[in-house]
């Protein structure tokens, strides 16, 4: 057994004693300046890098093994990230580059699906709330119709030269 009986106790590494691990009375050990503890090889490591910042360094991969895990403060990522479970976010989602799920892409001030049909489905009312008076019907970028509102009138009109609007019912199966 090794027992340091002084609670500033100091145990020094190296022929010139420039690594010390400090007692700290109450609170642990202390590591001098901002030297590493290593494990395996100079690639894995827990350091102190400044007065404020803890870095964790490994040449592959740092796996944290837990239930859970908790971070409070900001979290910088400068990689990509993959969740394999789901991703619970209490507060606003940021995403200046837009967001892709399958084959839908959020952007700015456009919704595209790359393939297929797009269907919106509410347990409500769907509400379009054009605040400059028109909508816009397009089919492949050209201009079919649109629906206005002219001075309070709700206009509908047909935007291709010498094309009607057609109102249609079915009548026993026949339209």
């Amino acid at each position: 057994d090794l027992i340091l009986s002084s609670d500033s106790a100091i145990i020094k590494f190296g022929a010139d004693a420039d690594t010390t691990l400090t007692h700290t009375d109450g609170s642990g050990l202390t590591l001098n300046s901002t030297n590493k503890i290593m494990f395996n090889d100079a690639s894995q490591f827990i350091q102190g890098s400044s007065a404020t910042v803890l870095s964790l360094g490994a040449t592959d991969e740092i796996d944290l093994t837990a239930t859970a895990i908790d971070v409070n403060g900001t979290i910088d990522v400068s990689g990509n990230a993959t969740l394999g479970g789901t991703l619970g976010v209490t507060g606003a989602v940021t995403a200046d580059a837009g967001i892709s799920i399958d084959n839908i892409t959020i952007d700015g001030t456009e919704i595209d699906l790359s393939s297929g049909d797009l269907t919106i489905d509410s347990a409500g009312d769907i509400i379009l709330d054009a605040d400059g008076a028109d909508i816009t019907l397009k089919d492949g970028g050209t201009t079919f119709g649109t629906l206005q509102n002219n001075s309070g009138d709700f206009r509908i009109a047909s935007n291709v030269s010498d094309k009607d609007i057609l109102f249609l019912g079915d009548d026993g199966g026949s339209t």
